[in-house]
């Protein structure tokens, strides 16, 4: 098994795979477009008459910042390991496995003459299966970042006293069906997500007819602000819903599937108006393959391995995972050839582009 491994020869920051992670929670130019909107706006209302669609825009708008307030803490250890100065240094590929410790909250991984404390998530099977671990550390105060191959994500640690744990024993994991694979289990069975999906869309639309209503008559240009700021994002409802519908079909596929089946592809350079596409040698034959919802421990792994791991089919919807990686996305097979050296997007999606990931 290939699966993504960070660079060892150039600083951390540096890696292509580990700035994807530091960038993806950047606010792109449209998000901050509204957000400096919905500043100006929210303090424009209390400058105006309290009618009922003014106060609804206070609600409405305070509840946006608040939220704009919070993501910034998504991401916050990575960003963090960078100012400290952590990922200046090469990653480093360890010997490592993992402690036997069920019965602690944390995770405990076991290196060399030393033994690393942190809250890992999914890395520490990965560590296991490999016996080996990237780091980046430890600093002055025992602090370090972990990677494990096939994830993009990276976690913070400490360093702890080694001696009283012992190494749980490696247990062989066989390339068996998509739906035996506990990481696509745990994807497949996150239906919550759908759940969210539809509930804060129909949320969107119900405050935006509430707002306009409001503020029609008496006439609030603060609530009309609002209502357009909180509609904004429905532009994209059609596309939204349709990812939703394919991710579902992508689930079912994986999970009638007897097999994972891995194929070369050739992914085109990332343009400014294009959606990410390759050329895909699929069983019938070389197909041109769009990622239209981009997970991105899958692209990654793509991009840096050259193959594509189908975990199921159905219709022209490819299910695209990893192997023992909890991701899942899907990847769409175009009727149109493999001739062309790219995937223009429509004149409407050219008009509001998605931020380049910078995959090499």
């Amino acid at each position: 098994m290939r699966y993504l491994e960070p660079r060892t020869d150039v600083p951390a920051k540096d890696d292509w795979s580990t700035r994807l992670v530091l960038e993806e929670n950047r606010f792109s130019t449209e998000h901050k477009i509204v957000s400096v909107i919905a500043v100006v706006t929210f303090v424009v209302c209390f400058f105006v008459p309290m009618t009922a669609g003014n106060i609804a825009a206070i609600v409405v708008l305070g509840f946006m910042l608040f939220m704009n307030v919070l993501s910034p803490l998504i991401g916050l250890a990575g960003r963090r390991a960078k100012r400290r100065g952590l990922l200046n240094e090469p990653w480093r590929r360890v010997p490592a496995t993992v402690a036997d410790n069920d019965d602690e909250p944390w995770d405990l991984l076991l290196l060399d003459g030393m033994a690393l404390k942190g809250s890992l998530h999914d890395l520490p099977d990965m560590v296991l299966d490999r016996q080996e671990v990237f780091v980046c550390g430890p600093d002055a105060d025992g602090r370090v970042m972990v990677r494990a191959a096939g994830f993009t994500a990276m976690r913070p640690a400490e360093v702890v006293d080694p001696e009283e744990y012992q190494a749980k024993e490696r247990v062989e994991r066989p390339l068996g069906r998509p739906a035996d694979d506990p990481a696509v289990q745990e994807v497949v069975a996150a239906t919550w997500i759908v759940t969210m999906v539809r509930v804060v869309t129909l949320f969107g639309v119900v405050v935006t007819g509430v707002l306009v209503a409001l503020s029609v008559s008496p006439l609030a240009p603060t609530g009309l602000v609002a209502a357009a700021l909180v509609a904004l994002p429905l532009l994209d409802l059609r596309m939204v819903l349709r990812n939703v519908r394919r991710q579902r079909d992508a689930q079912l596929a994986a999970e009638r599937s007897e097999q994972w089946t891995p194929v070369p592809i050739r992914l085109f350079p990332e343009r400014p108006g294009h959606h990410l596409a390759g050329v895909a040698e699929l069983p019938d034959g070389p197909a041109l393959v769009r990622f239209p919802n981009l997970v991105l421990e899958v692209v990654a792994n793509v991009a840096d391995t050259k193959v594509m791991w189908i975990a199921g089919t159905h219709e022209n919807v490819l299910a695209v995972g990893v192997p023992y990686v909890n991701s899942l996305t899907y990847a769409v097979v175009l009727p149109h050839g493999v001739t062309q050296e790219g995937d223009p997007m429509s004149w409407w999606r050219r008009l509001r582009p998605q931020q380049r990931l910078g995959l090499p």
